[in-house]
């Protein structure tokens, strides 16, 4: 496997290493200011998984929490992008629109994000990629937020179509979904990345969402090829899950078989 990095910035400081970036982002963990930023996370991966798409959560207040990240909404209608501060809908049929503040989600990760690294990358699959970052970042152990900014050679994404009650399983939806193929397009892909350990309750190592620059493409990443890319990463010691306080989950047999 071949690949390019060139190291950009951290956190505006000047470093000769990976590591040494990385002591200095850790430092800043210890301001009061910036230890408060931890990662949201509404349900679990097994809830959703087993059919539990009905929300309380809104858009709104998911606002006021974070300003990226990645979810998708209630009914399992599409999936949801945020970035800088607002929230797309990529739904199956195409069409990326703003989601409303009243819109609710079943599933989200969400942080408030300022990178602690940054990194210039090319010509890389999305696989080659995830082996880059494990490779840059000081330990698996972690959550990280992941922003991929540039031109995208390719990029296949997909998107479910909106279910009504009973809801089944997400397996069962998986064959049925709406694949989008784009190329040459200019984007962010938006990325969580999550230790192994929580299995279950997020999808383990590397789940990216896009949204092009245009505003008109987007969607869950199956597979992506970069050309020229601004790659930026924050890691968060601090993780919250919210609990739907509602009686499907409350009798829903968790963790899955």
């Amino acid at each position: 496997m071949r690949y390019v990095i060139f190291i950009l910035t951290i956190t505006a400081l000047a470093a000769q290493t990976p590591e040494s970036l990385w002591r200095v982002a850790r430092s800043g963990q210890r301001d009061p200011v910036v230890r408060t930023r931890q990662m949201l996370q509404v349900s679990t991966l097994d809830a959703l998984s087993s059919g539990i798409y009905s929300a309380s959560y809104t858009v709104g207040e998911l606002k006021r929490q974070g300003d990226f990240g990645v979810g998708t909404f209630e009914g399992l209608d599409g999936e949801l992008i945020a970035l800088d501060g607002h929230f797309y809908q990529m739904r199956s049929n195409g069409q990326l629109t703003e989601a409303d503040d009243k819109d609710k989600v079943p599933f989200v990760n969400l942080v408030q994000f300022k990178a602690d690294v940054q990194f210039s990358v090319r010509n890389l699959t999305q696989t080659q990629l995830a082996d880059v970052i494990d490779s840059l970042i000081p330990s698996k152990n972690y959550f990280y937020a992941i922003k991929v900014h540039g031109t995208f050679r390719d990029i296949t994404t997909r998107a479910i179509a909106k279910q009504v009650l009973p809801y089944p399983p997400l397996a069962q939806l998986i064959p049925g979904q709406s694949v989008f193929n784009y190329a040459n397009i200019a984007g962010t892909a938006v990325g969580i990345r999550s230790p192994s350990f929580v299995a279950g309750l997020n999808p383990v190592g590397h789940h990216f969402h896009f949204v092009s620059d245009d505003r008109k493409a987007g969607g869950h990443s199956l597979a992506f090829t970069i050309g020229d890319a601004t790659l930026e990463i924050q890691r968060f010691i601090r993780h919250s899950i919210w609990f739907p306080d509602e009686e499907p989950f409350r009798k829903a047999i968790l963790p899955l078989p």
